[in-house]
């Protein structure tokens, strides 16, 4: 959770399931958490775009992986092409060892499996955020 002297961390979620993300939008901004959301990878770029450039105000994303036009791996791809270093936790129901790797050879070794439970995606952040 945040002090009441620093801002709030922004964090962009995207998932194509209109559930999951309004599920994970209500547990993080229930933890004091600032979030922006985006139904698709081109969605989650122009929030990107417009509020998480190089030195922005998006602190972390989360995304699923499988969605439909570009895709959670492609996404990592393109915010790392533009310059962003914001960390990344995938959401996935389809993780396992191919996934790790590929996600490792990308720069983001981290990754939570679908279903999670609310305390498992908040350690996950807080870990993250190094706390």
């Amino acid at each position: 959770m945040e002090n009441g002297s620093a801002p709030a961390k922004r964090i962009l979620v995207v998932d194509d399931e209109e559930n999951m993300l309004r599920t994970v939008q209500f547990i993080l901004e229930s933890a004091g958490y600032r979030v922006l959301t985006a139904r698709n990878g081109a969605e989650a770029l122009e929030r990107i775009r417009s509020h998480g450039g190089p030195g922005g105000t998006v602190d972390l994303i989360l995304s699923d992986v499988q969605m439909p036009g570009l895709t959670g791996l492609e996404l990592i791809d393109a915010i790392r092409g533009l310059g962003v270093r914001a960390p990344v936790l995938v959401m996935t129901g389809y993780g396992n060892r191919e996934m790790a790797e590929e996600l490792k050879r990308r720069g983001c070794g981290e990754f939570l499996d679908k279903p999670f439970e609310e305390e498992e995606l908040l350690e996950r952040v807080r870990s993250l955020f190094g706390g």
